[in-house]
């Protein structure tokens, strides 16, 4: 029995570690998850951890059957016939382009999501009959257009409008029918129908992609603006969730040009999508919300006509596994084009090499000094250095500022890393006990050998304290790479944020959007990540500091 305990004690101990571990990565998990979520799940009736799985269905339009999946309680199935019974009788003009019979019931399901905070508990009560009479009187035009909106899924196309770098605009075809604008390429796949949505005139655009894994639409016109000084092209369009790649070829002063990257269709609202040539907008600060085309072939083949341009658009199957990564990634590429994200980060790595480099250099010199020198006052020295870390940092906060501003660097990155070059108290602390277990035997030999003050401390005393090094050098990257308040006080031009200051900034332009926010959050926490498991070895060692290894 006494000898089965240490294993029983080995398997608790990991079993609590493994618990732990689970426990306190759920955050982690939580910030992932929900970086790479749409808007519609992020605030769900019931709470969710994973993202749910994107739609790859074939045909468009469809009935969405996932958007009320879970709006009806069980006990509530039989309300899903008598709403469905009600819309039949309301005569509310359904599409024609789906199944019907599927488009009532799952139009129903919305009804019972929104009765059920309208009528009274016992209303729900007393029967379906009653249900139904005070239902029939309480539904309208304006409701069943609300629901029909969040299941029925099309894509639509509408005007394409041109702009050249004097801000003149045009639209492409003004007056002519959308069916009339785009020519299909790919009949077998799909085909043109004029419609109307939310009172404007555009074409539906319905495929079936059992039939090809390829729509291609082109639309070819002539303009009065000059395409040698063509700014910008802009689709109106409505997407319908269905995570296929969108692609826009564009052909003019003979070159032929494409979009770098495709458009994963993940949402059904209301868009634009607006494509430009590479140019000095893409270096700046301001939001990217625009895709670059990009030169790929040129020749006698393509349009030469100044005021002639030929747009075309692929539209490709995605598979469940291409439209994952399309969901995976939306978020980051909204997160990388509404921040300056390379700018930002080499401005942060910038003053982690600064710090990390100052901290070690400073805190080990005044360690050494402490620790291994005679001097008068070293003691007092030392004790006032301990005293000041007991001053809060918000009482040296608007002083340190003013002193900083008083010598002309407001608004520079020198705030943010000079402050390094003079040791923090708790890393000499650290060292300076370290240093004086170090053995003066290997001191005084080095003397022997002529070093002087600084060969010791160069040669002898800094591969000895390496993994203490390691801790303030982790120390001083996490605070550099982390720090808000500093770039908060003492920076005003967005040219010099870092990402964490940068990051708030993003914050603010998208009100707070959770998943946008979790996605650059996560941004910033992967090089913590990778850091702190190449140096988790030394982090440890200078944790559990034992003595030295002969």
């Amino acid at each position: 029995m006494f000898g089965k305990q240490p294993l029983l004690l080995r398997i608790l101990v990991y079993f609590l570690l493994v618990s732990g571990s689970i426990v306190f990565s759920l955050p982690f998990v939580w910030m992932v998850c929900t970086s790479v979520k749409v808007d519609r799940e992020l605030f769900p009736e019931k709470l969710t951890i994973f993202p749910k799985t994107p739609n790859a269905i074939e045909q468009s339009p469809y009935v969405d059957r996932e958007y009320y999946k879970d709006a009806v309680k069980e006990s509530q199935n039989e309300y899903i016939d008598v709403f469905s019974k009600i819309i039949r009788k309301s005569g509310f003009a359904l599409p024609e382009h789906v199944h019907q019979e599927r488009l009532v019931r799952e139009m129903a399901k919305g009804l019972v999501k929104r009765f059920n905070t309208i009528l009274p508990p016992d209303v729900w009560e007393q029967g379906a009959g009653v249900v139904e009479q005070k239902a029939e009187n309480m539904v309208n035009e304006e409701m069943l257009r609300g629901i029909l909106e969040n299941v029925y899924r099309r894509l639509l196309f509408g005007q394409i409008r041109i702009r050249d770098h004097n801000v003149e605009e045009e639209e492409l075809l003004p007056g002519a029918p959308f069916v009339e604008r785009y020519d299909v390429l790919t009949p077998e796949t799909a085909r043109l129908v004029e419609t109307y949505d939310t009172g404007t005139s555009c074409a539906l655009v319905k495929y079936d992609f059992t039939r090809g894994n390829t729509v291609r639409i082109e639309q070819t016109c002539s303009t009065t603006i000059d395409l040698r000084n063509l700014h910008r092209i802009q689709l109106y369009f409505r997407p319908d969730d269905n995570w296929h790649r969108l692609t826009c070829y564009i052909e003019k002063m003979g070159k032929l040009y494409k979009s770098v990257r495709p458009f994963y269709m993940g949402n059904f609202e209301w868009g634009i999508l607006t494509y430009q040539e590479p140019g000095p907008e893409d270096k700046s600060n301001k939001i990217k919300t625009w895709t670059l085309i990009k030169e790929i072939a040129q020749g006698d083949s393509y349009v030469h006509d100044p005021h002639k341009i030929k747009i075309s658009f692929e539209l490709k199957k995605s598979s469940q596994i291409q439209a994952w990564i399309g969901k995976l990634i939306r978020n980051y590429q909204i997160t990388l084009d509404h921040i300056p994200i390379w700018r930002y980060t080499a401005t942060s790595l910038y003053l982690v090499i600064l710090n990390v480099a100052l901290s070690v250099f400073s805190c080990s010199l005044v360690a050494y000094a402490i620790a291994r020198l005679n001097w008068p006052g070293r003691n007092f020295c030392f004790l006032l250095m301990l005293a000041t870390m007991m001053v809060p940092w918000q009482v040296t906060m608007i002083p340190s500022f003013l002193i900083w501003k008083r010598l002309g660097a407001y608004n520079t990155l020198i705030p943010l890393w000079l402050g390094s070059a003079f040791a923090a108290p708790f890393s000499v602390f650290l060292l300076r006990q370290f240093l004086k277990g170090i053995p003066k035997d290997l001191e005084e030999a080095a003397r022997i050998d002529g070093c002087s003050y600084f060969q010791i401390y160069w040669h002898i005393m800094l591969p000895l304290v390496k993994p203490t090094l390691a801790v303030i050098a982790i120390g001083a990257f996490l605070g550099a790479w982390n720090n808000f308040m500093g770039p908060l006080i003492y920076v005003a031009d967005q040219r010099l944020y870092p990402l964490a200051f940068g990051l708030f900034a993003f914050g603010v332009q998208v009100g707070n959007h959770p998943a946008l926010t979790m996605s650059g959050a996560f941004i910033m926490t992967v090089p913590i990540i990778v850091a702190f498991f190449f140096a988790q070895r030394y982090f440890i060692q200078g944790v559990t500091l034992t003595g030295i290894k002969g």
